[in-house]
């Protein structure tokens, strides 16, 4: 008889609780509390730059990538004669490496 009454204060709880998750009770001062790190939404960096995108649109783009860096001029075929040798391509310069920017400062940790 008395675990008859434990799973029906259990129920009880439980329904409460959810009521309670559901704002219910928010009218009365009794709602959960909804902030949730607001500062940190401040700290973005260009969020929009971020891309997501699904495995096979990924390799759809690195096969057109790698579809078009095949027709580039650089890329032909040497037409210079077998005897001579081939000439070593130049590095490139600093205007042509990628970019990579890194994030100068960390946010604030949270105690």
């Amino acid at each position: 008889m008395k675990i008859r009454w434990l799973i029906a204060l259990l129920g009880v709880l439980n329904v409460t609780a959810l009521v309670w998750q559901f704002d219910a009770f928010a009218r009365w001062g009794w709602g959960p509390n909804t902030a949730r790190e607001p500062e940190r939404v401040l700290n973005q960096i260009r969020p929009t730059a971020i891309k997501a995108e699904t495995p096979a649109a990924a390799a759809k783009r690195i096969a057109a990538e790698a579809a078009a860096a095949d027709t580039t001029p650089e890329n032909t075929p040497n037409t210079a004669p077998a005897s001579a040798p081939a000439a070593p391509s130049p590095a490139p310069s600093a205007t042509e490496a990628p970019v990579v920017k890194q994030r100068t400062a960390s946010p604030p940790s949270n105690p």
